[in-house]
């Protein structure tokens, strides 16, 4: 039986590397135009994104259809990478005001 999924509490995720692509800390608090009161945050999707890594490597998609979830999980991989880059420059200008 698999075990559910643990929550952490705090609202930072951890700076991870996915595909060669840099995701980054993210901060919910730091992005609130980012995420929709009902929606999907940018932890969100950064889970998301490591779910999808997670099961092809674990082999959950058939060789036809690898190269459709690999296709998505770049875009979402390079979306994470834009919103990161946004977030350091935006903290960056925040330091020297």
């Amino acid at each position: 039986m698999a075990r559910p999924a643990k929550k952490k509490a705090s609202a930072k995720v951890k700076k991870t590397t996915v595909d060669k692509v840099e995701v980054g800390e993210v901060a919910e608090a730091v992005a609130p135009a980012a995420q929709d009161e009902q929606g999907l945050s940018i932890a969100d999707l950064q889970a998301i994104a490591q779910v999808i890594d997670m099961a092809v490597r674990r082999g959950a998609f058939g060789a036809s259809e690898v190269t459709e979830v690999g296709a998505i999980y770049t875009k979402l991989a390079s979306f994470l990478q834009v919103i990161a880059e946004q977030q350091r420059a935006a903290e960056a200008a925040q330091g020297g005001a």
